[in-house]
């Protein structure tokens, strides 16, 4: 059976990428000239780029031509004609390069990375001149790669294609902030605030700030410290009303079998889902702790004497007391490497070492600002706890039937693991 010919005619498109905004567009192309030049006008942002379109209108399909700026530009067929790139063979490798990883590079390797050069080149903590260029390149190629659909675009086109996340790439500072669960853990945990509380605390080195007098420092400390307070009190009655919210569905139910069963498959769900965000598992494991040592508080008050409240009151402060000095080992640790770079950098060491000790900054860097978010959360969920088993609005029956809700939330929490959990409740097995 012979193929099938089809015919062909010569370009009427070409496509080019505007010198100004670099979004990717496509012109009818005037046949009637050999030499001209096109003037175009960019959708996206409305300039004029001077196009040399003889390429575009040559026989010969994969004819290129220079733009002002140094861009070659294809025409529609020669674009259609390139080969493709794959997963292993990407197009291009300049996002991989940024990163420091290879194009076969996992998931986990790639975010590994992504938060050890975001530690290393952020803004607020690099002294080196071009620390906030390199740090908006190191978000853009971590929201190209994190994200299946756009890694395999860009592994078969390149950055040429005009890539970009839905809505547009995201400011570097928030993807920095948010990546401790991000936007799905906000109505569990409210925006975690050691990212802006970490910032602040840099800028107090500010020369301006030194000239400020006595009275004039404490009367800004004071000023801060009230609006700290109101965003806490905010957050915390905010997660309390999406707390009663989600244990309503076993708390008005009949309470049942049958309703234990339909909630714990809905909790179930939920961990599901949030476990594959970044620290998912950690996160939930930190609030399924905090719920399920609080509902065991409250369900102990009926025991003889209250002794089982004593205990959970007594190991409550014991895991605030560890926790604490966890975190403030963890940060001294951390200043410990930074003064080992520092003291390199003095001597000259060579490159190779000191990428070991940047890296070293970096992760336990990451560390200590994962301890301090993580005694944040546990401090505002305890206090989220006490607003919904205190709620004077209540009736006894119905704040027990809160705390046993409650409970269950947080052993299903504490089970989760990176394979999730089984319908029944139980770790999935590797």
């Amino acid at each position: 059976m012979s193929a099938t010919i089809i015919d062909s005619h010569k370009p009427t498109l070409g496509t080019a990428r505007c010198p100004q905004c670099q979004t990717l567009f496509q012109f009818p192309l005037h046949t009637q000239s050999s030499s001209l030049k096109a003037q175009v006008k960019c959708f996206s942002c409305s300039s004029i780029a001077e196009i040399d379109v003889t390429s575009f209108i040559d026989n010969t399909l994969n004819a290129k031509a220079s733009s002002p700026n140094g861009n070659n530009f294809n025409g529609g067929a020669g674009e259609r004609s390139r080969r493709l790139g794959t997963d292993e063979k990407p197009v291009s490798t300049e996002y991989y390069d940024i990163l420091g990883v290879a194009p076969t590079a996992t998931a986990g390797e790639i975010k590994k990375k992504y938060y050890n050069l975001a530690m290393k080149y952020h803004p607020d903590k690099s002294q080196e001149a071009d620390a906030e260029e390199k740090f908006k390149e190191i978000s853009e190629a971590y929201q190209i790669l994190s994200d299946p659909v756009l890694r395999k675009k860009y592994n078969e086109y390149g950055p040429q294609n005009n890539i970009t996340p839905e809505g547009g790439f995201a400011d570097p500072e928030d993807m920095f902030r948010q990546q401790f669960g991000g936007d799905r853990f906000v109505d569990w945990i409210g925006e975690i605030s050691i990212a802006r509380d970490f910032k602040e605390a840099i800028q107090e080195s500010n020369p301006e700030l030194e000239a400020l007098s006595e009275e004039e420092k404490k009367k800004r400390e004071e000023q801060q410290s009230a609006e700290r307070a109101q965003a806490r009190a905010e957050r915390v009655n905010r997660l309390a009303q999406n707390l009663i919210s989600k244990l309503s569905m076993f708390v008005e139910s009949s309470g049942d079998l049958d309703a234990v069963n339909k909630f714990k498959s809905a909790i179930i769900h939920e961990a599901n889902d949030l476990q594959t965000e970044s620290y998912g598992v950690e996160l939930l494991h930190a609030i399924g702790y905090t719920y399920t040592l609080k509902s065991r508080q409250y369900l102990s008050r009926d025991e003889f004497l209250g002794i089982g409240r004593y205990f959970h009151q007594f190991r409550e402060k014991s895991h605030i007391i560890g926790e604490t000095y966890s975190t403030v080992k963890s940060a001294i640790d951390m200043q410990s490497t930074v003064t080992q770079l520092q003291e390199a950098d003095k001597k000259g060491l060579d490159g190779d070492a000191r990428t070991v000790l940047e890296e070293q900054a970096a992760q336990k860097g990451m560390h200590a600002i994962w301890r301090g978010s993580k005694l944040e959360v546990e401090s505002v969920l305890r206090d989220v706890c006490d607003t919904v088993l205190r709620d004077p609005s209540c009736t006894k029956p119905v704040l027990k039937r809160r705390a046993q809700a409650l409970k269950m939330v947080g052993q299903i929490f504490e089970k989760v693991t990176p394979e999730g959990v089984s319908e029944s409740g139980h770790q999935k097995s590797k």
